[in-house]
């Protein structure tokens, strides 16, 4: 497996634990840079950002209603399915998950922090499966 190319790491927020999480505008290509380096994807949660390095799942809602946790899972690997092909399953998987997420998370959550809001993704190798 190889490490993430620089140009999508450098767009990512960097949790004090050293995992990732990227804003709308950059998930889709992080999910593709994923894929690519041979890393499939088991899930993925939201994050509102709420100092260097720190964030909380914990999403509030715009009408003051009990804030909610934001995540997803890809389906588990199949019997017989190839690595590469549950990579390429899961990062569509993936793609299409956190696109309907952000739609409701832009819809429900305060506007204000709207730019706090960031997507982590769990990503293994084959050996870690």
């Amino acid at each position: 497996m190889s490490a993430l190319p620089d140009g999508i790491t450098s767009t990512a927020f960097v949790a004090s634990n050293g995992e990732l999480g990227w804003q709308r505008e950059h998930i889709e290509s992080a999910v593709h840079a994923i894929r690519a380096a041979g890393y499939a994807i088991l899930g993925s949660e939201a994050w509102l950002i709420t100092g260097p390095g720190s964030w909380d799942g914990i999403i509030p809602q715009r009408d003051g209603s009990t804030p909610g946790v934001y995540h997803w899972e890809t389906q588990l690997r199949s019997d017989g399915e190839l690595w590469n092909a549950y990579c390429a399953r899961t990062a569509r998987e993936s793609i299409k998950a956190v696109l309907s997420l952000a739609t409701e998370l832009e819809r429900d959550m305060p506007e204000e922090l709207l730019d706090r809001l960031r997507f982590n993704v769990t990503y293994v190798t084959e050996e870690e499966t």
